[in-house]
């Protein structure tokens, strides 16, 4: 029998570190002058600071004022950010969001073609309030001779104070009187928490407002505040200077699942055997599970400090959910499969927690307080917000957990809610928090496991915000009505029934996270399993906005195993502070017709949650070179011969990956994506010495930064080939031993493909 062709570790045996290649610096075109720039501005400014005279002194905390500054679209990349304005303003930097905007000089010829708008930055930016009354009222007569303040100023597009805009009631508060749990969301800027809250209280008690206790917590610039106000006053508390967002309080999405089944109760026998991978770390934060919950022999339940009594459904939530990471989709008349890995159940939400206005808070400082106190390998959420994402601002939980796991040590799976059938052009249909976050793995449910899959009806989908279009990031099966998903569901773990819901598709895609990693003795990194589970997805021509980067399998052989004519090769490595890491592809001499090349990029990075427009704060620069012996020809310049150093690069990763309309696309969007996947065919005649050219790049609130820290980053590369059966051989030939096989752990069983 042929021994099995498992995934080709040691990729990044093939890489170097060489120097960054040179990179362009064209003329820029500017679509104003500054003389032009101040004559349009200037009513703009004094508008402003009539606005500011008519706050009352209480709403500027410590005499700071905020101003947003809405950037030309030409200006979106970081390296226009106006930084020798807002120092000469002596304004900091609070956050910034994307808009849509008509500019009234258009200087792109393509966006001349087309009447759309454009994205643009928005910045928000803190200071002293009597020294931007002081600039408004001057700024029709100020002529710097500075030329960096000039370049900058004739950057601003419009100027104004943050509008009504922030008050966010959206179909929950639509309708309701009286007073209502609210969010309230804080620019931190210089502030700290205490003295920034202290401040908000007194504009509070200056309105007579009984607001009653102010719970808090803060995350990055941000601080979320959540308390009872008037409906009617909303638009009065919105007037504070340093508040980004009011919206009604997200409360817990219920536990109940999205489809009741028909389906009678089954005897189920469980197997009386070890976890393939006991030293794997997993966790899950649900709702806890029956005292008699049968499962000790794989399941540690912890009650998370504080939590109060149980309650019958979260509990039956809780072994659901843990049902489905253990065994999978249970089988009438069959014995579950082997669980993969044990797991800790933390129990975070009591019986309290359910009447509690502000539960969001206590719920996420458990988990918050669990991950944090130990290392996973894997966590599972399948509870959170019930609401849809923003694109302008990062809820507190996305943020909270996108910060905890930036250091790339767990892979997360979330739940991405189950509203797909609400409103779409209300935006109720999209995914929930904490599925948004670019450190988690958001999982949408498709409906069944044959190959006949379409998305669940319930299943909440995209698109995301920018970095994080494609989500959910892919989609497992979650079960209808027509496919449910069979799981545990009495006490004894001896009796089986149905459900479905986004709640069970996550455990499953985490338990075939667990799986790669339970069949290997050699290390694979967080961004790495996910970066293998994104790239071996099948999308099968549906809607990627519904399905992300489509179905993941979950039978283990799909994920570790290669077929004929194919190779799978894994890459890990740490990025260099400088320079450009050279990632050769192992493409063997003498490959016939085309070769098909599929690349997925995986890392996990740093956040600011105050940008949503600059969410992350690292990204990949990535050159395709098919053929390093390739240069581009000498050409004339200002006289001067100009000959190339760097060879050629052919287009891979592109802003067209996406699906979202044009008008909202940025050039440079896909390098701040954590992950990105794409296939290519290419001759193997035309591959030589084939090689991605991968940078580092880094930004801070959208400006130029400096690298800090360790960037880790994966690779997964397919080769495949239908003419070359034994390609997995010649591949591993052709590395002279830097390329390996990765070596199973012993005792486990050698899956299947399907």
């Amino acid at each position: 029998m042929a021994s099995p062709r498992y995934l080709i570790g040691g990729g990044e045996r093939l890489s170097e570190v060489i120097a960054r290649a040179p990179r362009g610096t064209g003329e820029k075109a500017h679509p104003y002058t500054f003389d032009e720039a101040r004559a349009r501005l200037a009513g703009e400014w004094t508008a402003a600071v009539d606005q500011l005279e008519q706050l009352p002194q209480a709403a500027l905390p410590l005499g700071q004022a905020a101003i947003a500054w809405t950037l030309h679209p030409s200006y979106l990349a970081k390296s226009y950010y106006p930084a020798n304005l807002i120092r000469e303003l002596r304004l900091t930097h609070l956050g910034s969001r994307a808009v849509h905007v008509h500019p009234d000089t258009i200087v792109s010829a393509r966006d001349q073609s087309e009447d759309r708008p454009l994205p643009a930055p928005l910045l928000y930016l803190g200071g002293p309030a009597n020294l931007l009354r002081q600039f408004g009222r001057a700024v029709a007569d100020w002529s710097p001779a500075d030329e960096h303040l000039r370049d900058d100023f004739r950057k601003l597009e419009s100027v104004a104070l943050p509008g009504p805009d922030r008050v966010k009631l959206g179909a929950a508060g639509e309708g309701r009187r009286g007073s209502i749990p609210v969010e309230v969301v804080l620019h931190l800027g210089e502030f700290d928490e205490g003295r920034l809250v202290t401040s908000f209280g007194r504009y509070l008690e200056s309105l007579d407002l009984e607001i009653g206790e102010l719970r808090r917590r803060s995350v990055g610039g941000l601080c979320f505040v959540g308390m009872r106000a008037p409906v009617a006053r909303l638009p009065q508390i919105a007037e504070f200077a340093f508040l980004r967002a009011l919206r009604p309080m997200p409360q817990i999405g219920p536990l109940d699942p999205p489809l009741r089944m028909m389906v009678p109760g089954f005897r189920v026998t469980l197997l009386d055997q070890e976890a393939a991978a006991p030293d794997l770390s997993v966790a899950i934060f649900d709702g806890g599970l029956p005292e008699n919950h049968g499962l000790g022999r794989w399941v540690t339940a912890i009650d998370a400090p504080g939590v109060g009594p149980a309650f019958p459904a979260a509990v039956a939530h809780g072994l659901a959910v843990t049902s489905a990471f253990l065994f999978g989709p249970l089988q009438q008349g069959t014995t579950p499969a082997r669980p993969f890995a044990n797991v800790d159940h933390w129990r975070v939400i009591g019986a309290e927690t359910a009447a509690d206005d502000f539960q969001m808070f206590e719920v996420l400082n458990r988990i918050e307080d669990a991950v944090s106190s130990r290392r996973y390998d894997f966590i599972n959420i399948s509870l959170g917000p019930r609401c849809s994402i923003d694109d302008d601002d990062v809820n507190v939980w996305t943020s909270t957990l996108d910060a905890l796991l930036a250091s790339g040590d767990t892979v997360a799976t979330i739940a991405s809610g189950n509203d797909g059938e609400l409103d779409v052009d209300a935006g109720l249909h999209r995914i929930q928090p904490p599925s948004d976050g670019v450190n988690m793995i958001a999982v949408g449910a498709a409906d069944c496991i044959q190959d006949t899959w379409v998305r669940a009806p319930y299943s909440s989908y995209g698109p995301g915000r920018s970095p994080g279009y494609v989500k959910p990031d892919l989609v497992a099966f979650g079960g209808s009505h027509a496919s449910p998903f069979l799981v545990l569901t009495n006490g004894a773990g001896t009796q089986g029934g149905g459900t479905a819901g986004t709640s069970f598709s996550a455990p499953l895609a985490m338990r075939s996270a667990a799986g790669v990693r339970a069949q290997f003795n050699d290390p694979l990194w967080a961004p790495t399993v996910k970066a293998l589970m994104v790239h071996q997805a099948k999308c099968d021509d549906q809607d990627r906005c519904e399905v992300g980067w489509g179905r993941l399998s979950h039978n283990l052989g799909d994920l570790v195993l290669c077929d004929d004519g194919e190779a799978h090769v894994i890459y890990q490595r740490a990025m260099p502070d400088t320079g450009t890491v050279r990632m050769y592809l192992p493409v063997p001499p003498g490959i016939p017709g085309l070769i098909e090349i599929q690349a997925t990029f995986s890392f996990y990075c740093d956040i600011n949650p105050e940008d949503a427009l600059n969410y992350t704060t690292a990204g990949l620069e990535i050159q395709f070179r098919p053929d390093l012996t390739d240069f581009p020809p000498p050409y004339m310049k200002d006289g001067n011969l100009i000959t190339p150093t760097v060879p050629k690069s052919d287009s891979f990763f592109t802003s067209k990956d996406f699906y979202l309309p044009e008008y909202r696309r940025r050039d440079d969007a896909q390098k701040w994506e954590t992950t990105l996947t794409r296939t290519k065919r290419k001759r193997g005649s035309s591959l030589n010495q084939a090689a991605f050219d991968v940078s580092r790049v880094v930004r801070e609130h959208g400006h130029v930064s400096r690298p800090t820290g360790q960037m880790i980053f994966a690779m997964v590369l397919s080769l495949r080939s239908r003419q070359v059966v034994d390609l997995y051989d010649r591949v591993v030939a052709y590395s002279a031993g830097r390329l390996q096989p990765m070596r199973p752990r012993a005792g486990v069983l050698v899956p299947t493909r399907t």
